[in-house]
């Protein structure tokens, strides 16, 4: 039921499997296995789908057939706003130099 519902969500939103693969981070590789070899998604990549389309994971499995769109919280607050200004002027050296220092900062 899972490659079912996906490749519906790909059609209603004219979206590819690279496109998915891009933008939640799960290998393209991985997504094409679920479909040629009938492997099922980990719990925190059906998650990262279900975010993706704005879909409930139920409905991803097929427990339900409400589409139960999901909700995100995009609210920012100045703080993010500003640093996310700051990284997007950032050449991608520099953001990699940022994320390496902001993980030492939490390693502390």
């Amino acid at each position: 039921m899972f490659t079912q519902r996906f490749n519906e969500l790909l059609r209603e939103t004219n979206t590819t499997k690279a496109k998915v693969a891009a933008n939640t981070g799960i290998p393209l590789e991985t997504i094409c296995n679920w479909f040629n070899r009938g492997s099922q998604p980990t719990a925190d990549k059906l998650v990262k789908i279900a975010d993706f389309f704005e879909v409930s994971v139920d409905y991803l499995l097929g427990r339900t057939s409400d589409i139960g769109i999901v909700e995100i919280n995009c609210e920012l607050t100045a703080e993010q706003e500003e640093l996310l200004k700051l990284l997007s002027n950032m050449t991608p050296n520099q953001r990699n130099t940022l994320i390496g220092f902001a993980k030492g900062l939490l390693a502390q």
